[in-house]
């Protein structure tokens, strides 16, 4: 069968239903989407809000807490660790489904009546680290989001197995690492991209095992390297010297020069390794799997991005992983689930259950929220495997008359609005923008905004005072006040780093700024003139190798 050509409920611009997605489709007895795969992982991104925090109280226990939730928020929030334990039954909150209204209308009541969890962590297992969402197994980090396994990292976000690394994303198995984007088993490197074991450099691109290089782009193997020239070492420190790498101004003038350099050399159409029959970008170790994205581990996968661990037969699917099959447009969910459709932060040993959210240990629930090993539920409600069997196609029945069957959740039940989510950093929107799109949006508060003296921060680390930690600074960019914490100071004295400009929210900005957006193109390999697939727009003026030819600039 050919492909089908739709037009996008949302963009109102034509888009295809390959092939592979009307199969997986059909087999997950769902209706082809009606809306394209970019706007369909925007709307899953929405699902999830990985960094801002807010104080609140605990709706439980009255407690004043952090949360992922707005103290404005239409439903009851109760700290991490009351709602994991036993705090409340969602059973309490079962209703029965009226067929004379549309679902999503009910399921929006039941949402907001039952408890969330005030942040989206494995309770138990942060020492030190309550500044932090989307996280596990760390000790004495602050303001990390989407992170595992992590010990004295700061301000950074997917990060796992690392130490001291600050100001980063997307980085696996480093130690004193600060401002790093997609970066693995890397040493006391800064301001670098796309490098792997590389130790003592400064802004680095596309290298490997590379140590004390500065301004590289696409080498293998080097040391005491300038610019992809080659030193001694009493030059390389000289010129090191020389860059004042200790000043603000020293970084701001080399960066540029990096950039420029940069830019004339050629650049990989994907980063893909170890791949069978796949196409993304940041894609490893899979296998049969398209138009996925900082994914690993995948077989028989589409459109999913951001998940990992062993994913199986899944499409439109974000945000986790770690051993999960048969998943359909579904945020958040992960660790042993199976057969989920239309689902959002479900965890743990969760199967066979459609639009539902935040279920723990379930199995065969429909339009449920909150539950925890709990079986043949719908809207909260228990019912025998019979009773549960028998109602739901009749739920879906008046699904399809609604016209809701088959689509996710609208846009104003998510629980996030939009500038507060992973999608703004991926597909950011301005505030008309996002509306146009159905999404909402939050406005900051600044009726109690800083208006105290300004602070001249010094150019050079070397002339930062302790002092500095008891004022409140004003971004260069956003205008946004930002602190510096002790333990920040210690780490930029450490590496000689001069103090940052920004605040914590535009340096995250910075970096997603710079990475390509989960897009293919087709666009010609700047070398041979092929046709290739790539993650660089069009208009991008870099030069885009493909896989073969740029093997043969780097070896």
């Amino acid at each position: 069968m050919n492909p089908i050509t739709k037009t996008c409920r949302v963009t109102n611009q034509p888009f295809i239903i390959t092939e592979e997605e009307r199969k997986f489709c059909e087999q997950m007895e769902v209706p082809v989407p009606d809306i394209c795969a970019e706007e369909r992982i925007r709307r899953l991104m929405n699902e999830r809000n990985a960094r801002n925090l807010y104080y609140r109280k605990c709706d439980l226990t009255g407690k004043q807490i952090l949360s992922q939730h707005h103290p404005d928020s239409p439903f009851p929030v109760y700290e991490a660790t009351q709602w994991w334990g036993d705090s409340f039954d969602g059973l309490d909150y079962g209703v029965d489904f009226d067929f004379d209204r549309p679902f999503f209308e009910q399921y929006l009541e039941l949402k907001n009546k039952v408890p969330h969890m005030s942040a989206f962590v494995i309770s138990g297992t942060l020492e030190n680290s309550d500044y932090t969402n989307c996280t596990g197994y760390i000790k004495n980090c602050y303001l990390i989001s989407e992170s595992d396994y992590d010990e004295d990292c700061y301000f950074s976000n997917r990060i796992y197995h690392s130490k001291d690394v600050m100001d980063s994303s997307n980085c696996t198995e480093s130690e004193l690492c600060y401002q790093c984007v997609d970066c693995t088993g890397c040493n006391r490197l800064l301001y670098s991209e796309e490098c792997t074991q590389c130790r003592d450099g400064y802004f680095l691109y596309s290298c490997k095992d590379c140590s004390d290089c500065i301004g590289c782009i696409n080498q293998n193997h080097k040391k005491y390297m300038i610019f992809n020239v080659q030193y001694t070492k009493a030059e390389y420190e000289k010129y090191k010297t020389a860059f004042q790498l200790n000043t603000h101004p020293g970084v701001a003038d080399l960066r540029k020069k990096c950039e420029d350099f940069f830019n004339q050399h050629p650049h990989k159409a994907l980063q893909q390794e170890h791949n069978e029959n796949s196409t993304g970008d940041h894609l490893y170790h899979s296998k049969n799997s398209s138009n996925c994205f900082d994914s690993s581990n995948l077989e028989d996968c589409i459109n999913c991005v951001r998940v990992a661990g062993g994913v199986k037969s899944a499409m439109d699917y974000t945000s986790w992983g770690f051993k999960a099959e048969l998943i359909y447009m579904s945020s958040a969910c992960g660790d042993n689930v199976y057969n989920l459709k239309f689902c959002s932060s479900c965890t743990t040993n969760v199967s066979n259950c459609t639009y539902c959210y935040m279920l723990t240990s379930c199995s065969d629930c429909f339009g449920c929220v909150g539950l925890k090993k709990k079986k043949y539920c719908i809207f909260n409600k228990q019912y025998t495997k019979e009773e549960y069997e028998a109602l739901v196609p009749k739920i879906i029945e008046h699904m399809k008359k609604t016209g809701e069957w088959g689509r996710y959740f609208p846009q104003e039940i998510s629980s996030f609005a939009y500038n507060e989510s992973i999608a703004m950093e991926n597909f950011p929107l301005t505030k008309p923008e996002a509306i146009a799109l159905g999404y909402s949006w939050r406005d900051e508060d600044d009726s109690n905004a800083y208006q105290g003296p300004k602070v001249e921060i010094p150019d050079s680390i070397d002339e930062v005072n302790d002092e500095i930690c008891k004022q409140i600074l004003k971004c260069e960019s956003s205008g946004k006040l930002y602190k510096i914490i002790p333990q920040e100071l210690k780490f930029y004295r450490q590496l000689g780093i001069p103090l940052p400009h920004r605040c914590p929210a535009q340096r995250h900005a910075d970096r997603y700024a710079r990475r390509n957006t989960y897009k293919l193109y087709e666009r010609k390999c700047a070398a041979s003139g092929e046709k290739i697939l790539t993650s660089y727009p069009p208009e991008s003026q870099v030069p885009v190798y493909s896989e073969q030819e740029f093997l043969k600039v780097i070896y």
